[in-house]
C-alpha cells in the first residue's frame, strides 16, 4: 500500500507540475488517499492501449436506500447496461475506457479503467441498495482517481480527455468532505478544458441544481429528471451515453462551457 500511495503522490505532483491541478488541490488529494482511490486509479496498461488518444468515462451510481424505496434498482441496472451497449456499438469503442463506481455510505469500485468490451454489466449481485448518500466523498475520491490515471496516460505519451458523471436521487448525507472540497477540485479540472464533469439528479425532493453548482459542476452539465420512474431513469442513461459519445468524438469540447446536456 505504501508503494501505491507513493506512486499516487508522484502522479498528483506531475499533474500539478503540468497545470492540471493547483498545489492546494494536490495537498487536498494527497491528504485524503485511501484504498478506494488507489483501486479507482488502476486501469489498462499503457502497452495494451492501441488508440492514439482515449476518453476516460467514469460513472458514479447512487446505491442508497432511497433508490430501493422508489423501486428503481432494476431500472438502474437496465439503464447502465444499455449505456454500455451504446458504447459497444459506437465507432469510438476502442478509444473509450470505462470505470464504474457504486456508492452509498461506502464507496465501491466495481472496476477501474477498462475497455468497454471488458466492462461489467450490472445485476442483482453487483448492484443492491442500502444506506445513505456520501455524495461529496464519492466525487472527491473519483476525481482523485481519474486525475491519477489520466496523468499516468499523459506521462506515457497518450493524450486523454475525461468524463465524470454522477447519478443520484439525493443530497449528501454523512460525507467527511464538503461541497467546498468538491468545488475546489472541479474548478481546477474544468480550467484545463480536458475534463467534463456532469451531474444527474433524479426526483423532486432535492434542489439538484443548487447541489451540483455547490460542487463546481457547470450549469450546462447538470440535468434533473423530476420523474423518479423506471422509464424516466432509462432515459437518463440514454442521454448520458449519447453525450459521452459526442465527447469521445470531440463534438462536445471539455471544460466549464462543455454543455454536456444541451
Amino acid at each position: 500500500m505504501s508503494k501505491s500511495l507513493s506512486t499516487m503522490n508522484s502522479l498528483f505532483a506531475n499533474a500539478a507540475g503540468a497545470g492540471i491541478i493547483s498545489q492546494q488541490t494536490s495537498m487536498l488529494l494527497t491528504g485524503s488517499l485511501g484504498n478506494v482511490v488507489v483501486a479507482g486509479a488502476a486501469g489498462k496498461s499503457l502497452e495494451d492501449i492501441d488508440a492514439t488518444d482515449v476518453t476516460l468515462i467514469t460513472v458514479l451510481l447512487d446505491a442508497s436506500s432511497s433508490i430501493g424505496y422508489s423501486r428503481l434498482q432494476q431500472a438502474v441496472r437496465d439503464g447502465y447496461n444499455a449505456l454500455l451497449d451504446a458504447f459497444l456499438t459506437s465507432k469510438e469503442r476502442d478509444a473509450i475506457l470505462m470505470a464504474l463506481w457504486i456508492f452509498n455510505d461506502a464507496v465501491k469500485v466495481i472496476h477501474s479503467y477498462v475497455s468497454v468490451a471488458d466492462a461489467a454489466v450490472l445485476d442483482r449481485k453487483s448492484y443492491t441498495t442500502s444506506g445513505m448518500t456520501h455524495l461529496y466523498d464519492t466525487w472527491c475520491d473519483a476525481l482523485a482517481a481519474n486525475i491519477a490515471y489520466a496523468q499516468r496516460l499523459r506521462d506515457g505519451g497518450t493524450p486523454c480527455r475525461s468524463v465524470v458523471v454522477i447519478i443520484t436521487d439525493g443530497a449528501d448525507v454523512g460525507s467527511r468532505r464538503t461541497a467546498r472540497d468538491c468545488a475546489q477540485i472541479s474548478r481546477d479540472l474544468l480550467a484545463t478544458e480536458e475534463f467534463v464533469l456532469a451531474f444527474v439528479g433524479v426526483g423532486k425532493d432535492v434542489d439538484f441544481h443548487a447541489v451540483a453548482r455547490s460542487m463546481g459542476v457547470p450549469d450546462g452539465c447538470i440535468a434533473v429528471q423530476a420523474q423518479a420512474t423506471p422509464a424516466a431513469l432509462r432515459q437518463v442513461f440514454a442521454m448520458v451515453s449519447q453525450s459521452a459519445i459526442l465527447v469521445s468524438q470531440a463534438r462536445i469540447a471539455p471544460g466549464a462551457n462543455a454543455g454536456f446536456f444541451n
